[in-house]
């Protein structure tokens, strides 16, 4: 229970006082909460809904942004960056040649183990 206003402040809307009895159960009404400030009693913002234009804004914003850094960076480290990425590159070619190469082996010690045992045993006299 808040002191300052009356209301018990939990997760729940309806233990602070936000939501009101209505039809025998619990109606949701869109305000804003006394205790939190928050508004409640209404599904999240969604793209045409008011406040829906601004989370989109925002991240139109962190994309600009993002783009921005990536030049940025590609103006100052453009170069070691592709010559790290060149050593990765090889290195990710080298490792799949060596793979290739211990399965074709693989490959030919089972084959060699099967033509051994199903080898005919040669009778002794």
């Amino acid at each position: 229970m808040d002191q300052k206003t009356g209301y018990g402040h939990g997760y729940g809307h309806h233990e602070h006082g936000c939501e009101g009895m209505g039809n025998g159960g619990m109606k949701k009404s869109h305000h804003h909460c006394p205790v939190c400030g928050m508004p409640h009693g209404m599904e999240g913002p969604g793209p045409m809904k008011a406040g829906g234009r601004h989370h989109l804004a925002q991240k139109a914003v962190k994309k600009l942004l993002l783009e921005k850094m990536k030049a940025k960076i590609d103006e100052r480290w453009g170069d070691k960056l592709d010559e790290i990425a060149q050593e990765l590159v090889d290195m990710a070619e080298e490792k799949m040649k060596l793979k290739k190469e211990m399965w074709n082996r693989k490959k030919a010690v089972k084959e060699h183990m099967r033509a051994i045992l199903t080898e005919e045993p040669e009778e002794e006299e």
